[in-house]
């Protein structure tokens, strides 16, 4: 909005590059790190989203936006939270049942992303036609189980409410799998309602948050597993499933992860992968469904 504004009555083309830009900015200034941005930038011009010559403007675009972060000689800057997940265990060892494991979580939250974005997109089918009733319906649910929770399991209605990046560390401290479940399947509901019912906002914390979710369950209903390896595998599978960027989801979850160690790594490739294939799988069936219903629409 800003660069419209700047560049209202110049060349449409100078425009759209302004609004690239600006945009670039904010989204490195939310994740707290230029360079899984412009990791996410590259990808977008590999799948041909964006032109590859916008790609050194963003670059700069990227790093002014860090700089208003981080501050330039006397002023501060806005210091705005960083994004990652302190205090993880150090996970530094592979195991050949940690990788397994650590597949079969990340088909269990890609699994859960597919659910969220069908019933995302059945809800948003609905609000085509009954705009105002589905907003303000989706609205009531979404309270309403944020409420429902808060008062029954004693949690925050952080958990559901909200993008969901800031109650990370509260998600990791719970002790109780039951509650980790209801927070699973409120902040889905929640979620899905959002994207269909016209509360649009980003798409990647959210479902970064859930995949956290089904890890932190999956350990606390089988104790010995590490939390880093396995939440690496479900935030990267979700994401990519969400996003369909399966390397910006992977390296997403390295970032957030990091405090684990390195060696999360393969975890998060391999959900990345999972996710990637399950995307394909969605969008090929979409592309199938869309087809069948043209004769019918016609």
């Amino acid at each position: 909005t800003v660069a419209a504004l700047l560049l209202r009555g110049r060349d449409p083309k100078a425009v759209q590059l302004g609004m690239l830009l600006g945009g670039a900015a904010a989204i490195g200034l939310i994740f707290g790190n230029p360079f899984i941005t412009a990791f996410m930038f590259l990808e977008f011009a590999a799948m041909g989203v964006m032109p590859a010559v916008a790609l050194v403007p963003t670059f700069v675009a990227l790093g002014t936006g860090y700089l208003v972060q981080v501050g330039v000689g006397q002023w501060s800057g806005l210091a705005m939270h960083t994004l990652s997940v302190p205090g993880l265990p150090v996970y530094d060892h592979e195991t050949l049942r940690d990788l397994v494991v650590g597949l079969v979580i990340a088909i269990a939250a890609g699994i859960m992303a597919v659910l969220v974005r069908e019933f995302g997109e059945r809800v948003s089918a609905l609000a085509a036609r009954y705009r105002v009733a589905v907003l303000a319906g989706s609205a009531i649910v979404i309270a309403a189980a944020a409420i429902a929770l808060s008062a029954g399991r004693d949690v925050s209605v952080s958990l559901v409410l909200f993008s969901g990046e800031t109650a990370m560390g509260a998600l990791l401290a719970e002790t109780s799998a039951l509650t980790v479940l209801l927070i699973v399947l409120a902040k889905s509901l929640a979620y899905a309602l959002s994207i269909g019912g016209g509360f649009r906002g980003g798409p990647i914390f959210p479902i970064t948050f859930i995949g956290l979710g089904i890890a932190v369950l999956s350990t606390l209903l089988f104790t010995d597993l590490p939390i880093g390896p396995m939440a690496a595998a479900s935030i990267a599978a979700a994401a990519t499933v969400m996003l369909r960027l399966p390397f910006t989801s992977a390296l997403l979850a390295v970032l957030i992860l990091g405090s684990a160690g390195m060696a999360i790594a393969p975890f998060a490739i391999i959900g990345a992968v999972v996710g990637f294939g399950m995307r394909q799988a969605l969008d090929k069936f979409d592309a199938r469904r869309a087809a069948a219903a043209e004769p019918a629409t016609a």
